[in-house]
């Protein structure tokens, strides 16, 4: 058995947003791992609590300074991709990389007694990365799907996969084997 038989369970989904899938910063490796990551957790519903996560930015946020406007309060862009959108989870908008920082997560998670996280989506190097921090840091276990992120660059995609593992103690598996150990638990 790979996990713990009575662990709470959640799917964290990092930022499938339009501006990351298919607006500003998207690509076609995301517009695939948006279409399978519909799959999986349509194949997972039921099982454990999903919650996506949403980038949102005001007007003139700082990080604009970095990245330029992008996924924008109140715009398409900052909506979850349409192939997502009907499945049930819950949504937690977000303005930082880390989901947990300055957002409703942790507290989610913790009212219904999740343990471990499993984590997914976009940018695999920024937000699920920082994500995957924000997680060890309040001592949830952690498995990041890697066949269910993406990065702009493929390169630094698998630098990220490798510092969760070594930082973080994150287990690094893929969806076939994730919806195995969810099913199992």
């Amino acid at each position: 058995m790979t996990g713990n038989s009575h662990e709470k369970i959640a799917i964290v989904v990092v930022d499938l947003v339009n501006d990351f899938v298919s607006g500003k910063f998207g690509s076609p490796r995301a517009e695939e791992v948006v279409r399978h990551a519909a799959d999986f957790l349509r194949d997972a519903l039921g099982k454990p609590m999903i919650v996506f996560t949403l980038d949102t930015h005001i007007r003139g946020d700082p990080e604009f300074k970095v990245w330029g406007e992008h996924c924008l309060m109140d715009t398409n862009a900052s909506e979850l991709a349409p192939e997502l959108r009907d499945i049930s989870g819950f949504r937690i908008r977000k303005r930082h990389y880390d989901s947990f920082y300055d957002s409703d997560l942790d507290g989610l998670l913790r009212s219904k007694g999740v343990t471990k996280v499993f984590l997914m989506g976009i940018s695999t190097d920024i937000c699920v990365l920082h994500t995957c921090s924000g997680a060890f840091f309040r001592n949830y276990r952690i498995s990041v799907i890697s066949d269910l992120c993406a990065s702009l660059d493929g390169g630094r995609h698998l630098k990220a996969l490798d510092d969760m593992k070594l930082l973080y103690g994150a287990k690094i598996t893929d969806a076939r084997h994730a919806l195995e150990e969810i099913k199992e638990n």
